[in-house]
Order: C-alpha cells, then structure tokens, then sequence
C-alpha cells in the first residue's frame, strides 16, 4: 500500500507501545485511523493526537479475544469511515516463566488474546477487503515467531503461529488484490512484559525480562520500520537489528541458535 493518503487503518492494541506509536506514524502519513484496545482511557490521548493532525478518528473499546465483539466492531468502522484499507492486528500480552509454572488458564489466556484476536480481526477485515478490491493486512508477530527461547514457550507458541497463519494467507491470497504481512519485531522498549503475567522458577528473572525489553529500540522507531515496510508492500518485516540478526542466524543455520542457547544455559547452571 504505496500511497497511505485518506486509507483507512485499523490498528489494534493502540493505547500503548507498537500499537500507539505505528497509529500516530500512520495518521502522519495520512491514514484515517479506527484504534482500538481493551479499554477507551488509553485510546483518548491517541485519538486527540490523530486528531490534531487533521485526520479522522475512531475508538473502539473491546477485548479481541472475544470472538462476539468483532461483528459489531467490523460494522461499526464500516458505518463511520465508509472502508477499511489497512488491517494491524497489533494486539498481545506476554507470559513469561516456565512452561510447567504456567498454568492452563495462563496458557489459554496467552493464545486467546495474541492467535485468537489475529485470527477474528482476519477472517471479520477480509471479506470487506476483497469485496472493495485493495486493503492489506498486517500481523504482529515476533523473532520469537521465528526462534524459540526458555521461559517464553506459549508466547513463542502463539507468534509461531501468528507468523503461519499469516504465511498461508500470503499464499491463499496471492492472486488477490490483498497484500499480507507479517512484522517480526525483536526488543522493543514497551511496557509488554511489565504488564504481563510472570511465573517464577525459570533462567529469566522479572527484572532481567524487563531489563531486556528496556534496552530495545523505541516504539516510534519501530513503528516508522512497520510504515516504511506496509508502503514497499513488504511480504515480512523485521524490526531491530536484533531481529534481523536472529533470523538470519535462523535461516542459515537453523540449529545454531539453540546450539548457543544450550551453551548460555549451561554456563547459568554452572555458577
């Protein structure tokens, strides 16, 4: 989607971190914005920015894990802008610890919110995109949808799958006027793993994993990456110079990164 003036974005999770910052560079390139998160106090800052840009704005206040929101949602944004040309399925938590300390509701609670909120806003946007002949869709995954790591199994899970998911639309659609993307963001410095769920016993502590997602790079530069990426109609995007090093050490030598995994770990046990 080379030319972003008067689309229409729907971006999810937009209250905070990737979802705030890539709604705010969206609207500076000229995109009209539905913005949406799990409550409307959040979304009210953003809205009066979008807004003071000249550009027109909506705020939708909904859980994306729950499948019977998404109707209405849908309809609603059609009513007020008319279409909708560019879908973000930003929304995600995270849930750090061992895949043994984490309980089933933790596991359910991770898939609901991070597959299941990409798999609703997919199949409700699609029809409207095909039916209007453009619109692109954007799914938030992660490298950890492209590498595992210990403490993080289900979030690892459920980007893996958003980055398959997103994979065979690609090719469903390929002879379709929808381009399909799947973004791949390494540390980016938001508030994802403070405002998760942490489960103790594993190689990660709370602080280290903040400490970690601290030292990325900000939300907006991250967000101008995504832009840079929808407008060259980019089939993936990674985000980070960790991201994009990781995959490439992924792709080359697909073992090698849990060969180094397995050192780093050895040498925690032996201290």
């Amino acid at each position: 989607m080379k030319d972003l003036r008067d689309k229409v974005a729907v971006v999810t999770g937009a209250g905070s971190g990737i979802g705030r910052a890539l709604a705010l560079e969206l609207a500076r390139r000229g995109c009209h914005l539905a913005i949406t998160d799990l409550s409307e106090e959040p979304l009210r800052a953003v809205a009066e920015a979008i807004g003071g840009q000249g550009r027109r704005v909506s705020v939708h206040a909904f859980d994306v894990s729950e499948r019977g929101a998404w109707p209405p949602f849908i309809a609603g944004v059609i009513e007020i802008h008319g279409a909708a040309h560019l879908l973000v399925n930003n929304a995600g938590v995270a849930l750090t610890g061992p895949f043994l300390s984490c309980s089933l509701d933790d596991l359910e609670w991770q898939l609901r919110i991070n597959l299941n909120g990409v798999m609703y806003g997919c199949h409700g946007f699609l029809p409207h995109l095909l039916e209007q002949g453009e619109g692109h869709v954007v799914n938030l995954s992660s490298i950890f949808g492209i590498i595992s790591v210990p403490d993080s199994a289900a979030y690892c899970m459920s980007k893996h799958a958003v980055r398959s998911l997103t994979e065979a639309l690609e090719l469903e659609l390929w002879d379709s006027p929808i381009v399909v993307t799947s973004v791949h963001p390494g540390a980016v410095a938001t508030r994802i793993v403070s405002g998760g769920r942490f489960r103790e016993g594993g190689f990660t502590s709370s602080e280290r994993a903040r400490e970690m997602i601290d030292s990325g790079i900000a939300p907006e530069q991250a967000a101008r990456i995504i832009a840079d990426g929808i407008q060259r109609d980019a089939r993936r995007i990674l985000v980070g110079s960790d991201a994009r090093l990781l995959a490439r050490v992924q792709q080359v030598m697909p073992l090698l990164y849990r060969d180094l995994a397995h050192w780093w770990l050895s040498r925690r046990a032996s201290r």
